[in-house]
């Protein structure tokens, strides 16, 4: 009998060069054996006879060996050993050949009955067909066969041979999902995994363990939000000071409803005992700056200080200065990689807002904020936005994490359940009337000589009325790899229309392989208004904020998802004015297509998330590297109800305080890891 914790060797067969095989590839247990799935099955499961076989497809025949024999044959230099082998059925008979195989004839018995599966040739034979020794419980032939990887090298015979010993011996003494919720038990269902009966038990099997996959992650998040509430928070309004917010006169504009019930949230968490933990998700333009900046605002005047840390330098330094001009009040220091020996040498005599990017991360014991507001959460790695919580000290900030990209309701159930949610869904300038269009390439020559035509109106604008248009592309260089040759690059098309317009328009090119000192000359030079046209990379979706802007064209827009598309959509018409997005994509596929036809109607962020989620995953929506999200193994995040019934489970869990532990745990450590979002 074997345990899903029992070591592999315990395993007929599988000695230490084949568990230090395996132990390579992450496989070092029982269980982690089971969870490495099949890729696929092949259906051997139809048992033919011989009058019965089509040329060039695979078939399963029960057979009775007549004759065998081996013989050799040169060639190219060589000896190949080739084994034949008569065989007959009630209906006929029919040849099988093997090439270099030296263990066949030896295994094989004549007038004896074996199954063979293979695929039938055009000249008459079964060729390399399995054998297996009649039974009513097959590992190779006479069902749905699984095929594995090839990764760890071992033959799919030897693979399949292991794992039905493990599957036929395995014992889970609990099992708690399968009692209590009428699932298929576990031990089946690994079993079902790798030795199907039949298809539809393949799929119950998945959505057994996909449960078990999703109730990881939500135990995993309602562990963290349990742990975060046991902290101390380091400081705390009183409930009168969040129910009656005081604005300051400052700010130039009336806060939208949403940024007022957004703003109670956040000042109702700063009255609790322990540290706030939430998300303020909104589009770009929607003012979630203005509201993190009131509740920094509002901790200074109680004495402490605050934090906010930007993804790029350039953000945080047009950050420092909206919040001049915004809390012209508020003591505001910025603190880059540049300044931070300069700025942290000495502590700071007032409270005091600092911004920067990770410099502020490092420095954060010294400044010992109340508060950390993070901007783009997707842009920092899961250490870096944990470093909030490592503050070497027995009260903890509250954390404010701000993102534009809006998050489907199915991460809020799952790995973001430990965080408190606010929406901002109004930009305080009305809704942005920006008008889309997916062009065709036969109109691009129309659409650029369209766009000069608009940037030379605007040079001879007496209104004062500044504007500027950005082109993006994918890449920085051209790519010389194949299949991206065609893919527009951001120099590449600067120099294009440098040559072109040059002499009719100022132009400059941003992007992040620029040295610093060219980057703050080009954004000076925009803040200044001396730039028509700005051709850049995705530098510009978070990393410069850019109100003038009016008029985006997307090259290659075939290469993002729609939620980065929105993203980049969003940084035009930040003041409300009459704003353009022109797309063009670099291939041809209809499906693409399709998705940026799709796009072009589309301006509800969340909705964009939702169906970039079922055609791209989580991986390509936040960047699964720096967002520490790992791809699923046998859950979807588009499937709903599957992850109601888990959230349901879970919570049926807790009511009756039973007690559950996750069998991926232990084996899929990434699935609890990688989800430690702001803990």
């Amino acid at each position: 009998m074997y345990s899903l914790n029992d070591s592999l060797q315990k395993v007929p067969g599988i000695g230490p060069k084949t568990a230090t095989a395996l132990a390579k590839h992450n496989i070092n247990s029982i269980l982690d054996f089971l969870l490495f799935v099949p890729l696929h099955y092949e259906d051997r499961s139809k048992i033919s006879t011989i009058d019965q076989l089509e040329v060039e497809e695979t078939h399963t025949v029960k057979a009775e060996v007549i004759s065998i024999n081996e013989y050799y044959k040169k060639g190219h230099g060589r000896k190949m050993r080739i084994t034949n082998a008569t065989i007959a059925d009630e209906t006929g008979q029919t040849k099988c050949i093997w090439f270099n195989n030296r263990f066949i004839k030896q295994n094989l018995t004549e007038n004896k009955q074996y199954f063979f599966a293979g695929k039938f040739s055009k000249y008459g034979s079964l060729t390399q067909p399995t054998v297996e020794a009649v039974s009513s419980d097959t590992i190779h032939t006479g069902r749905l066969v699984p095929i594995y990887s090839l990764t760890t090298h071992l033959k799919q015979g030897h693979l399949r041979r292991y794992l039905k010993r493990i599957t036929d011996g395995l014992q889970i003494e609990s099992d708690l999902l399968s009692e209590k919720f009428d699932l298929m038990p576990l031990s089946e269902s690994l079993k079902q995994l790798h030795f199907p009966e039949e298809e539809k038990l393949v799929v119950e099997a998945r959505k057994r363990l996909a449960i078990e996959e999703l109730l990881t992650l939500i135990q995993h998040s309602h562990q963290l939000k349990k742990s975060w509430q046991k902290k101390e928070s380091l400081a705390q309004l009183s409930e009168k000071e969040s129910q009656n917010p005081v604005i300051p006169d400052s700010i130039p504009f009336q806060l939208t409803g949403d940024q007022q019930k957004a703003l109670g949230e956040i000042l109702a968490d700063l009255t609790k005992d322990h540290p706030m933990n939430r998300l303020l998700v909104g589009d770009v333009g929607t003012g979630k700056t203005v509201v993190a900046g009131i509740a920094a605002w509002r901790l200074a005047q109680k004495g402490f200080n605050s934090a906010l840390i930007a993804p790029t330098q350039i953000l945080a330094e047009q950050h420092q200065q909206t919040f001049a001009n915004l809390f012209p009040d508020l003591p505001v220091k910025l603190l880059t990689a540049k300044t931070s020996k300069a700025t942290t040498t000495s502590p700071t005599k007032e409270p005091t807002l600092f911004i920067g990017t990770h410099a502020v991360i490092n420095q954060l014991n010294k400044i010992n904020p109340a508060l950390v507001i993070y901007d783009e959460q997707h842009r920092f790695g899961v250490a870096q936005r944990a470093s909030a919580s490592e503050i070497e000290s027995k009260q903890q900030p509250h954390v404010l994490t701000m993102s534009a990209t809006p998050i489907p309701r199915s991460y809020m159930l799952t790995i973001f359940s430990h965080l408190d949610l606010s929406l901002i869904t109004e930009s305080p300038f009305g809704p942005k009337p920006i008008k889309t269009w997916f062009l065709p390439k036969s109109k691009k020559s129309d659409a650029y000589g369209w766009l000069l035509e608009q940037l030379q109106k605007n040079q001879n604008n007496k209104d004062n009325e500044t504007k500027l248009a950005m082109i993006v592309c994918p890449f920085i260089e051209p790519s010389k790899q194949e299949g991206f040759e065609d893919i527009p690059a951001a120099t590449q098309v600067y120099e294009q229309l440098k040559q072109k317009w040059g002499k009719k328009i100022k132009m400059a090119l941003l992007h992040g392989k620029q040295k610093p000192t060219k980057q703050e000359q080009v954004i000076k030079q925009l803040f200044s208004n001396q730039i028509d046209l700005l051709v850049a990379t995705t530098i510009v979706e978070v990393g410069v904020d850019l109100p003038q802007a009016n008029i985006m064209i997307i090259e290659g827009a075939d290469r993002f998802g729609l939620a980065s598309l929105h993203q980049l959509r969003g940084r035009v018409g930040r003041q409300g004015q009459e704003s353009f997005c022109l797309l063009f994509s670099s291939g041809s596929s209809l499906a693409s297509a399709k998705r940026l036809k799709l796009f072009a109607k589309e301006k509800d962020g969340l909705k964009l998330a939702e169906l970039d989620l079922e055609g791209r995953g989580p991986g390509d929506l936040f960047g699964l590297e720096q967002h520490g999200f790992s791809e699923l193994r046998f859950a979807s995040w588009n499937n709903a109800s599957l992850i109601k019934q888990s959230q349901k489970i879970h919570q049926n869990l807790l009511k009756s305080k039973s007690y559950w532990e996750p069998i991926l745990q232990s084996s899929n450590q990434h699935l609890t890891k990688n989800t430690t979002i702001n803990n």
